[in-house]
């Protein structure tokens, strides 16, 4: 069966983000789970020395423009679903693929900014990016003041599972990686 585009794309954001969050914060095994549409992604952290688990979801969107600005479709249904993210899980973060120029990332709280709690049968939102600068966004219900940094993705959805973790009482808590599962094991 053929690779589409819309897997490529995926298939970066997503090993981007697993390698970064892998490097980051070894001490949490993490895995992913699809969502109910294609866009859609579960990810979870699991903390084997406290127990802990940490969620949030991943809401994919992707667009083959190779300039900006890159223009994406939001329907009832996407905002429903990362609705259902950020209800269920603690977070929901929307990732924008913007064509071969890098990947954008915004929580829940900032892309309810740009598309507020009020969902139309279809509302749009515009990533643009001028040489050597940070990405503008804006949407059907306004935009963002500041400018999003070209490492806003992976780094949000790093810095979040980051702050959980760091809510935990022990603080003195192990670095559990791989190799040491293999010593604990022997």
């Amino acid at each position: 069966m053929p690779i589409n585009s819309t897997e490529k794309a995926h298939g970066a954001a997503v090993l981007r983000l697993m390698t970064a969050l892998a490097t980051k914060l070894p001490e949490l095994f993490f895995s992913l789970e699809t969502g109910k549409s294609n866009s859609a992604y579960l990810i979870s952290g699991f903390d084997p020395q406290s127990s802990l688990k940490i969620q949030a979801g991943i809401f994919i969107k992707i667009s083959n423009n190779r300039r900006s600005p890159w223009r994406y479709s939001f329907y009832t249904s996407h905002q429903d679903e990362i609705l259902l993210f950020k209800n269920n899980c603690g977070e929901a973060f929307t990732v924008f693929v913007n064509g071969d120029d890098g990947i954008a990332c915004l929580n829940f709280t900032s892309l309810k900014t740009i598309l507020d709690h009020y969902h139309d049968v279809i509302e749009w939102v515009s990533v643009s990016r001028k040489p050597r600068s940070a990405y503008r966004i804006s949407g059907n219900d306004g935009k963002l003041e500041d400018a999003v940094p070209m490492n806003s993705f992976p780094g949000a959805i790093i810095d979040y599972f980051t702050t959980e973790l760091n809510k935990m009482p022990d603080k003195k808590r192990k670095i559990f990686t791989l190799s040491n599962l293999a010593k604990l094991l022997s």
